[in-house]
């Protein structure tokens, strides 16, 4: 280099030639420093095993979150996410769940849902849920056996970009009419002696983008697999000696049964080597314009951890403390009409809102019109009995 500046000095033609020297070695300085992002291939590594424990928050209002064209390299920034609590799943031994008979073969457990399990097995190349032990998918009220056949597959290894899968599964699920419960049957024109639901399920998982996704807490090198799902659920009657009778669209208007018919739906699974868990979950609306519904892996664990079969009917705000606005997420409440308040620091109440819930919903409040401080938010049902009270910190920039 000194050569060339004092080339360059005395001879003026030599200032191109030095120029493009150091450019050169500039860019192959850099080119030794920062190396270019590699498309990762997911191994069984990543496979949860019994005993795990997941950790994972849900974003049930989503902002900020658009679904890019398939392609590799990309950058994802998931960090808008927002969630109330985290929710810990254990994985138990297949031996220890309610109904474990029915599914020799499993694993473990995991709670998915209130009084629904989901049963596992675990292979070098994918885990398969076997089955469901819990509640009837169209929520009668019946406890069942859902035995998928074949198993469906919940995850693949090793799993690579550009892969394409096809699967294809069936539930059916009889049971007698006596198990329902008393006038569900009431408004049909029929008297059945037992009912059959049947669930078809096509999916396609079309591992279609890699990159980097940043959510609250990390970074992570991640496949994403798009995953399009196709389910036709019919309900099935039968009366005496006569054959099976379809009564699904005479039980979607009498029954109020929405989940019945053909329905679809698209979701983005992100998986990494460095976690169990998938590191998001976006589900899509139907026309696949927005995202509806994140979960993702919890980082920075601190507090307000529940297990999902402990989820307590209540309500929870978040971002908390607020600034302008604020979340309000109801979890688990039996259907009924509920005041939500909210009480300054004297008791007064500041404001309210009344709503009609039956099990889950969301709600954004703008809370700009309120001064800083400190405020209690309490849920009264409609016979005035108070479900909770909790506090909200709201403050100004």
């Amino acid at each position: 280099m000194q050569f060339c500046s004092g080339a360059a000095d005395i001879y003026p033609e030599f200032q191109y030639y030095c120029m493009k020297h150091i450019l050169l070695l500039s860019a192959l300085v850099i080119l030794s420093v920062a190396k270019p992002q590699a498309q990762i291939t997911i191994t069984n590594e990543s496979f949860p095993s019994t005993g795990d424990t997941l950790l994972t928050a849900i974003d049930n209002l989503p902002s900020g979150i658009t679904i890019s064209p398939s392609g590799g390299q990309q950058s994802w920034n998931f960090t808008t996410l927002q969630s109330p609590f985290s929710r810990r799943t254990v994985l138990k031994p297949a031996a220890q769940g309610p109904g474990s008979s029915a599914f020799p073969n499993a694993t473990f457990v995991s709670v998915i849902a209130d009084n629904l399990n989901a049963y596992f097995r675990k292979t070098n190349s994918k885990i398969e849920v076997l089955g469901l032990f819990g509640i009837d998918p169209l929520g009668l009220g019946v406890e069942t056996v859902t035995r998928f056949s074949p198993p469906a597959i919940s995850q693949r290894a090793p799993l690579s970009y550009g892969d394409v899968n096809d699967s294809e599964t069936d539930l059916t699920i009889p049971f007698s009419a006596d198990d329902l419960p008393g006038g569900i049957l009431d408004n049909l024109p029929i008297s059945p002696d037992s009912l059959r639901i049947r669930i078809n399920i096509q999916r396609t998982d079309d591992v279609d983008a890699w990159g980097t996704l940043t959510i609250p807490g990390g970074i992570y090198d991640v496949l994403r697999e798009k995953r399009t799902e196709i389910r036709d659920t019919r309900l099935d009657a039968k009366i005496s000696f006569l054959p099976w009778q379809d009564i699904t669209d005479i039980a979607t208007q009498v029954l109020n049964l929405p989940d019945l018919g053909t329905s679809t739906e698209v979701s983005y699974y992100f998986w990494s080597n460095e976690a169990i868990e998938p590191i998001a979950v976006l589900t899509m609306n139907q026309d696949e314009t927005a995202v509806t519904r994140v979960e993702y892996k919890a980082n920075n664990i601190t507090t307000n951890v529940q297990s999902v079969e402990a989820l307590k009917p209540g309500v929870y705000a978040y971002p908390n403390p607020a600034i302008v606005n604020v979340r309000f997420e109801f979890t688990n409440l039996p259907a009924g009409r509920y005041k939500l308040k909210m009480l300054n620091i004297l008791g007064m109440e500041v404001w309210n809102r009344n709503y009609y819930i039956n099990g889950n919903l969301i709600d954004k409040v703008d809370i700009s019109s309120l001064r800083k401080g400190t405020y209690l938010y309490s849920l009264v049902d409609e016979r005035g009995k108070t479900v909770t009270t909790r506090r909200l910190v709201v403050i100004r920039p």
